[in-house]
């Protein structure tokens, strides 16, 4: 429990003060009751909105010892959300590179395709922030352990036709 009250406390106080959790109500409403649910039961990998886990908002917010807690509980590490996107992908998209490291050290697929047929590096070279120092070295990272952007061509065709994008 002395793990929990200081550090994963901590981490999922940021996941509920990050920007694109406090826009949706849902998400909100998912942390809370994550928040509570780890404080008196420990970690469980817990489905929120858009059958987004909470290993997804690990990754998004580059909390570590929450996302190495899930993964001792023996947490499937590839697995997808509503979009068909995988942890890693938006450790990618949020440029959080400690929780990228250890999703690949531990077997995530570093090419894992979502429905806009994007790969982590997809997202990474789409959506994150470039000029920040996490974004050159996870980019240098996941080439590194064999990423691509296979994919990426089709998935700038879709948005320029203006079909459905997703996340």
């Amino acid at each position: 429990m002395a793990v929990y009250s200081t550090v994963i406390g901590g981490q999922l106080r940021r996941l509920k003060r990050m920007k694109d959790n406090i826009c949706s109500e849902d998400v909100m409403d998912f942390l809370e009751q994550a928040h509570s649910a780890v404080q008196l039961n420990g970690v469980s990998n817990l489905n929120g909105p858009c059958k987004r886990t909470l290993m997804h908002y690990a990754a998004m917010g580059d909390c570590r010892e929450l996302l190495l807690q899930l993964l001792a509980f023996r947490t499937p590490i590839d697995v997808r959300d509503g979009h068909h996107r995988t942890p890693l992908s938006w450790a990618a998209q949020y440029g959080s590179y400690v929780t990228a490291r250890i999703l690949v050290e531990n077997g995530a697929n570093v090419n894992a395709l979502d429905k806009a047929f994007m790969t982590p590096l997809s997202r990474l070279l789409q959506e994150g922030k470039s000029g920040t120092k996490n974004y050159a070295a996870l980019k240098v990272y996941l080439e590194k352990n064999g990423a691509t952007t296979k994919g990426r061509k089709r998935a700038w065709i879709r948005e320029r036709l203006r079909l459905q994008h997703y996340y």
